[in-house]
């Protein structure tokens, strides 16, 4: 015996709910949990690695930078502003919001003392100074005998 679907209507339907829920698993888990990833700028000048990070709307409070050994991450939390128990009615959202967590490995050493983050008209611009690589450094290793 042979089921059928009533109209073409529920597999027009069908066909719709499978292509988003294909487009959602195919999402970075970042995107799904949050909606939100900010995107990042890395350029290098001789002296110093500059990472750029678009954050609009989220204060220098709410955001979280740290270094370790080359490994940057920049943590934050944004706000919708449409909130549900807000008075205003969202007739449409299409900005995500939620916490977020970006990490950028840098080309090369740096100097964490010597670094700086700067949050201005949405973008935050961390600044960190390159360390001397010591490749280039001759070091004289003693020769000693092993006496028998």
């Amino acid at each position: 015996m042979r089921r059928r679907l009533s109209s073409g209507l529920e597999i027009d339907a069908i066909q719709r709910h499978l292509d988003e829920l294909l487009k959602l698993l195919a999402m970075p888990a970042q995107g799904v949990e949050t909606g939100f990833s900010p995107a990042v700028d890395l350029r290098e000048s001789d002296e110093r690695y500059v990472v750029l990070v678009n954050v609009p709307g989220v204060p220098a409070e709410d955001l979280a930078v740290t270094l370790r050994r080359r490994e940057l991450r920049v943590a934050g939390r944004k706000l919708p502003e449409c909130a549900p128990p807000s008075a205003r009615r969202c007739h449409r959202m299409e900005r995500g919001f939620g916490a977020f967590s970006v990490e950028v490995l840098l080309p090369g050493p740096v100097r964490p003392e010597g670094g700086e983050a700067v949050l201005a008209a949405g973008v935050l611009r961390i600044s960190l100074p390159k360390l001397a690589e010591r490749r280039d450094s001759l070091h004289t290793i003693p020769v000693t005998t092993e006496e028998p």
